[in-house]
Parts: structure tokens; sequence; C-alpha cells
């Protein structure tokens, strides 16, 4: 009996962000917790601080964030 190897999701089954509205509930939730993950790896020492900084840009930019938004992390 053979096993299939592909794809077999209905539709998408992961998150994706809202371009239409940066500041919706569901793209704060999916920029938070990205955060958290790298920041987790930052303060474990699997990254460096430098790294951290560049991905937290990386994560503003893809959720539409400025650095001068009162919800993007800066510091």
């Amino acid at each position: 009996m053979a096993t299939k190897t592909e794809n077999t999701a209905a539709g998408v089954v992961t998150l994706l962000p809202d371009s239409r509205d940066k500041y919706a509930p569901t793209n704060l939730m999916l920029y938070r917790t990205s955060l958290a993950l790298y920041r987790n790896l930052a303060e474990e020492g699997k990254i460096s601080e430098g790294t951290y900084r560049r991905i937290r840009t990386i994560l503003n930019k893809k959720y539409g964030l400025s650095s001068g938004s009162i919800f993007a992390e800066t510091a």
C-alpha cells in the first residue's frame, strides 16, 4: 500500500498578516508572538543581540509597523 506524499490540506493552515489593516488584532497578535519566540532565543544566547535587532526590523516591515509605532518593539 502506497502512502500519499502530497499536501492534503483543504486551505491555508497558517495565519497571514492582513495587509489592509496593520493594527488589526490578528496582525498584532502574530507580530508579538513571532517577536516573543526570537526574544527567547536571544535571552537563551542562541542568537546574538545584533541578530535579534535585525529580526525585529524584518518583523516590523513584514507586519507593516513603522519604527515609531507604539506597537513596534524598537528598544
